[in-house]
């Protein structure tokens, strides 16, 4: 396991070897990958796996802090800015969910909301991670003041006594060394690892909240793909710096531009960065199905969440782009019956391609799709609430007859007859 000076000094060499001539030919010649791996461009890989070295974002606080500022040029927005001061001074005074303190990128959200109902959601949204940060900070300081329990049935001196912390023989595993063995497989497989392309440009097909759930769906991908013990050589291509889709995702991982963070970001199109012929997306909106992994190509998952239209986005792009397309095998396995969608989250689709790609078996890697989705698990909790209703007919004592009426058509009939 190498430290945190020993890979940032790899990552180092190989960007100031990318400068030189013979970098390629220093790469070829002594690095040996294991025959399990296919033989890809891993001489570039270690080189350029950060694409946005270069760029430096600004923290969010600031971001938003000029975002709120050019609004607030507009006078309408202003006059705007203090009816939501006072009204938010109200709720407070009134005992409700608002936080104490709110920063500028939170005002900037509570103008974009334009009803009382879903500002009142967001405060309480606000207010429920303020009491978090609270209650962890408490617990803290209640698990720093509380004292060791001695085993005082020991006869034993303290250093002598087996307990956690002290005289043990396991080895304790820290935090700090899962992340550390967790990054260097994602090194690893950036020296020869097989690619995996999650595709950022869909943006501008997102609302604001689709952009916030699809930041927090890459972020999960990432840490699935980084708890696999053979993880994919991941890529966010298309990702705009200066976008919103990307200062969330930036708020959710702080570190990912720190020299020795192993991940790969860019503005390019992954038509500029891979080989065309070795490119396949994988949309469920086409009709072949991907039946056996190909470990020679480059599959791409397109970062759409979309909760209304459900247009077929990602098949277009690969059409205009003339592509080949695949998707998964889900109807072949599985059954979703009537109704319910079959859309997959980013980080379930990194975690049945890493399965697929590690077993060959779609029994095995499907088992990440939701049972809340199958037929099987509706049809059941349908069952339990309608035994549910049946058991409280039952109890309930007001219920004059023995069973329900009859109102089908001929007893209607009849009963109008007697009219």
């Amino acid at each position: 396991m190498y430290t945190r000076a020993i890979r940032s000094l790899i990552i180092v060499t190989g960007q100031s070897l990318s400068k030189s001539k013979d970098s390629t030919r220093f790469f070829s010649g002594t690095l040996k990958l294991s025959p399990k791996y296919p033989s890809q461009q891993h001489n570039s890989n270690l080189i350029n796996f950060r694409s946005c070295t270069t760029f430096s974002p600004l923290p969010k606080d600031k971001i938003y802090e000029d975002k709120l500022n050019e609004l607030l040029k507009n006078p309408a927005v202003e006059k705007q800015y203090k009816v939501l001061q006072l009204e938010v001074d109200v709720m407070r005074q009134g005992g409700e969910n608002v936080p104490s303190s709110l920063k500028p990128r939170h005002w900037y959200e509570l103008l974009q909301l334009n009803s009382y109902g879903k500002r009142r959601k967001y405060l309480d949204f606000l207010f429920g991670i303020e009491m978090k940060k609270e209650h962890k900070i408490e617990k803290k300081k209640k698990k720093a003041e509380e004292k060791p329990i001695k085993n005082v049935d020991s006869d034993l001196p303290d250093y002598l006594q087996y307990k956690l912390g002290g005289n043990s023989y396991f080895l304790r595993f820290y935090d700090s060394t899962i992340n550390h063995q967790c990054n260097w497989k994602l090194i690893r497989e950036m020296m020869g690892g097989q690619k995996l392309v999650i595709d950022c440009g869909f943006e501008n097909k997102m609302t604001r909240i689709e952009l916030k759930y699809c930041a927090r769906q890459l972020q999960l991908a990432f840490a699935a793909n980084r708890a696999h013990d053979y993880p994919y050589d991941l890529h966010f291509c298309n990702l705009n710096p200066n976008e919103y889709l990307h200062q969330e995702l930036h708020s959710y991982i702080p570190t990912m531009y720190q020299p020795d963070f192993p991940i790969n970001i860019s503005e390019k199109s992954y038509l500029d960065l891979f080989e065309k012929d070795k490119l396949v997306y994988l949309t469920p909106d086409c009709h072949e199905e991907l039946k056996v992994f190909d470990h020679d190509a480059i599959y791409i998952i397109g970062a759409i969440v979309d909760k209304v239209s459900g247009m077929p986005l990602s098949m277009a792009k690969a059409k205009r782009e003339n592509l080949r397309m695949a998707k998964l095998p889900i109807d072949r396995y599985l059954d979703f019956g009537v109704g319910s969608g079959k859309s997959l989250t980013l980080n379930q689709m990194v975690d049945i391609l890493a399965d697929f790609r590690a077993t060959s078996d779609w029994h095995h890697a499907l088992r990440h799709v939701p049972k809340r989705k199958l037929f099987a698990s509706r049809q059941h909790k349908a069952e339990r609430k309608l035994e549910k209703m049946l058991q409280a007919n039952r109890n309930n004592e007001s219920f004059s007859s023995p069973s329900p009426g009859n109102y089908g058509v001929k007893a209607r009939n009849k009963f109008r007859n007697k009219l």
